[in-house]
């Protein structure tokens, strides 16, 4: 017996029983996303699909959102801002790539960024090529097939730039020279007067919340690690950045958005897994949409086709620019 594609099919009929029940996957009063033709660019952000081989409530929340994507108004991109997977499993992929696919009908492109659930069970140089096999399985994914998980593009004058750990780590990230002069560079190089958007599955020690927000412990623990300091002063190099992460599995808060000087940190909330704080509804992440002299960024949940209420702080974000 294959044991990847007996687990694949358990998987789908987990999802298929939740989906004829109608539990996990109901929109009720949905509203369809729609681009501002005034922004030049909106794309969304989902942290921690965390899809699993043994949960199959999981994989009902991603397809509920990914059916508010499906009906979108081709956005720019989609962004799955780590720990895609729970085990890093071919299945979980391949399984990820059955639900995320039907997203790209309302998405022009997808990208995705390792989480440490995505690298810490396997070697690490396997695992990278799994996950880039996985992302460039997608019917819109967009990844470079280099030696690292690190990768830039350019959108409508934006610069989009992919970070990830250069070893496997349990928990942390390893942030290693290169990686971070790289990402210098990509920074200070990038197109005048427009924001630059830095995407990695971890964020900075004492910023959004934490430790508080990853549930109390540790001086460092769901940060970056090691090189959290290092990587502060790269991204302070030049105004207008933006440092979008998941990891935490912390809800839309007062947590979720710093400003941290010539750049801002934005915290995700998960849309797979369950996410700790007041405002516990599933399925939430970020819709974010770019103007000529400013960023807006909503916090949606995604699961019901609806915004989260202005009530919720940071539930809108704008930042000049």
């Amino acid at each position: 017996m294959d044991i990847s594609n007996y687990l694949y099919n358990q998987m789908e009929k987990g999802l298929q029983k939740l989906v004829s029940s109608n539990k996990e996957t109901e929109q009720k009063n949905a509203t369809r996303i729609v681009k501002d033709e005034e922004a030049t660019l909106t794309f969304v952000v989902w942290g921690d699909p965390q899809i699993s081989c043994i949960s199959p409530l999981r994989s009902a929340r991603v397809y509920s959102a990914v059916k508010d994507l499906k009906n979108a108004d081709n956005l720019d991109a989609l962004v799955l801002c780590g720990d895609i997977c729970e085990y890093g499993a071919k299945c979980e992929y391949k399984f990820v790539k059955r639900l995320i696919d039907e997203a790209g009908e309302g998405v022009k492109r997808i990208f995705a960024i390792p989480g440490n659930h995505d690298v810490r069970l396997r070697n690490y140089k396997k695992q990278l090529k799994r996950f880039q096999g996985f992302v460039k399985s997608l019917d819109k994914g967009d990844i470079d097939l280099g030696d690292s998980y690190y990768h830039v593009r350019d959108l409508n004058g934006c610069r989009f730039i992919m970070m990830g750990t250069d070893r496997s780590t349990f928990e942390a990230a390893y942030i290693n020279d290169c990686q971070l002069e790289k990402l210098k560079e990509d920074i200070l190089s990038a197109p005048e007067g427009k924001p630059i958007f830095v995407f990695n599955h971890q964020t900075l020690k004492r910023t959004n919340g934490l430790p508080k927000t990853f549930l109390g412990k540790g001086k460092w623990r769901g940060s970056v690690g090691m090189e959290s300091e290092k990587l502060k002063k790269v991204l302070s190099v030049r105004k207008n950045v933006f440092f979008i992460t998941g990891h935490l599995h912390y809800c839309t808060s007062e947590y979720t958005y710093e400003d941290c000087g010539n750049f801002k940190a934005l915290s995700v909330p998960t849309v797979g897994v369950i996410n700790h704080g007041a405002f516990k509804d599933m399925t939430q992440g970020y819709v974010i949409s770019v103007y000529d002299d400013k960023v807006v960024m909503r916090s949606r949940i995604f699961g019901e086709g609806r915004y989260a209420p202005n009530s919720v702080s940071n539930s809108y974000i704008e930042v000049l620019l």
